[in-house]
């Protein structure tokens, strides 16, 4: 039986082939294109997973393909709105890498031009469906965190001129900053986990040891939730470190740091903390990344006609907490209001 969704990439570099593999092993998909900037690269990109599939030659041609239900824009962030807009306008549902743009208005373009085709969509904060989180948030339904009287966030990720796209992460004019990024995972997850981030203030640090970032690579705020709890954020792309990616919930009936559990409520007998075995989002290599759990979500949204928990209208309210700390860090830590609608 032909597959019933056809899916068309936009992009051809690291993640997309995540997505690629993905999308060739979902039951009801198939992919029938990607347009690459860099000619011949789409093909070679299929071809090193096993599928045979057009390679467009611009975004047009690949709009003009009536096969094509879905679209995945895995570029880089600064072509983002543009791409988007085109995408929904064409009324294909879309997949949206992160950043879903570089600053406000771009990320409000891309959300009104999705709402007003009536398409749906999925923002891949993809560490939403990493095991580690599913089991927090299952966690926090249950009760044991109570409500939340403060968290922190950390995305720890220092970049090293080791690949191609390096360049390009060092530019303002592709990845806007630190937050914006990669820190915006860790902003999206504290938001997911403790609830919408009301205002923020934040003070950023020049680069020390690797002087190519045309930003600041580390970046720290201060924020107030909508239900009254405060926390810490911090993203950090230089540095002598691994990859880490922190969460931390206090809450008043118990404390969830990572995959570390307490409560008195709860567990009454333990001493201490208890650590639930789990994949931790602990490796910034796509290929450690749980592109399959949200593709298999969003093609479920598209075949019941619901909304993603992740779509761009949720999301934009993570995109506004980055650009409100990148405000007040230029504003020097002055606070700023998170414009969440």
């Amino acid at each position: 039986m032909a597959a019933k969704h056809g899916v068309a990439i936009i992009g051809s570099g690291w993640v997309a082939g995540e997505y690629v593999k993905v999308f060739r092993d979902h039951p009801l998909t198939e992919v029938v294109g990607i347009h690459s900037r860099t000619a011949g690269k789409a093909t070679q990109l299929m071809r090193a997973h096993g599928v045979e599939a057009r390679e467009y030659a611009s975004l047009d041609e690949l709009l003009r393909d009536d096969r094509v239900a879905i679209v995945v824009s895995a570029t880089h962030g600064d072509v983002r709105a543009d791409h988007v807009e085109q995408v929904a306008r064409s009324g294909r549902h879309v997949v949206i890498e992160k950043p879903a743009g570089l600053n406000l208005q771009e990320t409000a373009r891309i959300r009104e031009a999705v709402v007003r085709a009536g398409v749906k969509s999925v923002v891949s904060f993809v560490l939403r469906w990493n095991p580690q989180f599913e089991t927090v948030r299952q966690l926090i339904r249950d009760g044991v965190l109570g409500s939340l009287i403060y968290a922190e966030g950390d995305y720890w990720h220092p970049l090293k001129n080791i690949g191609p796209g390096y360049s390009n992460y060092m530019q303002t004019s592709i990845v806007g900053s630190a937050l914006v990024a990669g820190g915006c995972h860790a902003v999206d997850m504290v938001r997911y986990l403790g609830g919408d981030i009301a205002e923020v203030s934040a003070y950023a640090a020049p680069p020390k040891l690797n002087h190519d970032f045309e930003y600041s690579p580390v970046i720290v705020a201060s924020m107030r939730f909508a239900n009254g709890a405060v926390g810490k954020l911090s993203t950090l792309l230089e540095g002598d470190t691994p990859y880490i990616f922190n969460t931390r919930l206090f809450g008043t009936a118990g404390t969830i740091q990572n995959n570390a559990v307490y409560s008195s409520t709860h567990y009454p007998g333990a001493l201490g903390y208890w650590e639930f075995p789990t994949i931790k989002p602990d490796n910034a290599d796509v290929t450690h990344h749980p592109f399959a759990g949200e593709i298999a979500h969003f093609v479920d949204c598209i075949e019941r006609n619901v909304e993603s928990h992740c779509s761009i209208q949720d999301a934009y309210k993570s995109m506004a907490v980055c650009f409100a700390i990148d405000e007040s860090a230029a504003k020097g830590g002055q606070p700023v209001l998170v414009q969440n609608e």
